[in-house]
């Protein structure tokens, strides 16, 4: 009976035991699950904050190459000096030469418009202003500038009407001869006068020349004419009339040479027609064409074609002393009505030659 007794109490002690040591495993069990979780866990953020570290360390080089670039801007932006240029778009008469008077659209009252000379680095301020009846609105060719400066005209964005104004600021970060006129839209108006040139001096590049000379040729048509003429006073213009920044045979003032001057001369064709341009007794260098950098070596030409919408510099020295003609070599580029000279043709002459 005893025996029994103790048999029981030994198998409820084993059970217990049993009972407990499954528990124990049970809970290291549970431990080492959670262990394991905890370990994953910790890998898990521990990889996270080496990946935030890189992202970080990657932001930083980015904000360090931007603040690079911001003083570099920052820099240029503070030695460039501000250049503030205001032109006016009208219509009005011009005087081609002497009695013979046309109409046509202007920049500031010129027929080309002003020549703008900025220095390289410069900051420019542009302010284009339309006093026109129609809109209009202003392309800088040559140069390479942004989109809200030089893109296809839009309202709020170079698109003027009647009476408005746009300011159109960039730097000046190219050295060369660019020119301004309407944009696409409005492409008739560069060709009843609204062109301009602009010249960018290099910075550091010494001068080849002594004296720069800007020649833009244009044409106006017999239409044009007839609208601005005086009646009994006006001479009839068959045609179309080239003209040398603005005037005819005429009216263009001589280019005064003095022996051994080396003259660059910065030529524009705002015209419809390609012009073959010759300079007698001389030959011409082809420095620049169409922004290009400098042409080396020179090319040098007795006669040098500019075609529609080019702009070529070229560059000559003065060592033939005498009295010359820088002209078109096309017939009806040089004439008026039939007779020479008239158009596009201009003296070269040596003023020391003559005494």
């Amino acid at each position: 009976m005893i025996e029994r007794k103790n048999m029981r109490s030994f198998l409820t002690g084993l059970g217990l035991m049993l009972l407990l040591n499954a528990q124990i495993t049970a809970v290291e069990a549970a431990t080492i699950d959670d262990a394991a979780d905890l370990f994953t866990q910790q890998q898990q953020e521990k990889n996270e904050l080496d990946e935030m570290k890189r992202e970080m360390d990657s932001l930083k080089g980015t904000m360090h190459d931007a603040l690079n670039e911001m003083g570099k801007v920052q820099k240029t932006m503070s030695g460039a000096q501000v250049k503030e240029f205001h032109i006016n778009a009208k219509e009005g008469p011009w005087e081609a030469f002497p009695g013979c008077t046309v109409n046509a659209l202007t920049y500031n009252n010129q027929l080309p418009g002003p020549v703008i000379r900025v220095a390289e680095g410069d900051q420019v301020k542009l302010v284009l202003h339309n006093a026109l009846k129609t809109s209009t609105s202003l392309y800088i060719q040559g140069m390479r500038l942004p989109h809200k400066v030089d893109g296809l005209p839009r309202k709020g964005g170079g698109l003027l009407g009647a009476g408005e104004a746009y300011v159109y600021q960039f730097i000046a970060e190219h050295p060369g001869t660019f020119w301004y006129h309407p944009q696409v839209p409005h492409y008739d108006q560069m060709h009843k006068g609204l062109a301009g040139v602009i010249v960018v001096e290099p910075k550091s590049i010494p001068k080849t020349y002594e004296r720069d000379v800007v020649i833009v040729i244009s044409e106006v048509n017999g239409s044009a004419a007839a609208a601005a003429a005086k009646p009994a006073s006006q001479p009839k213009l068959n045609g179309v009339l080239f003209l040398a920044n603005g005037k005819s045979a005429q009216a263009i003032p001589p280019l005064e040479v003095h022996n051994g001057e080396r003259i660059r001369l910065r030529v524009v064709n705002a015209s419809t027609e390609a012009c073959p341009l010759s300079l007698t007794g001389h030959r011409l260098e082809v420095v620049a064409q169409n922004g290009s950098d400098s042409i080396e070596p020179h090319v040098a030409r007795d006669t040098v074609t500019i075609n529609s919408g080019e702009r070529v510099d070229l560059e000559f020295t003065a060592d033939n002393p005498g009295v010359w003609s820088l002209s078109s070599l096309k017939a009806n580029q040089c004439s008026f009505n039939g007779a020479f000279p008239g158009g596009f043709a201009m003296i070269v002459r040596y003023p020391d030659a003559l005494k």
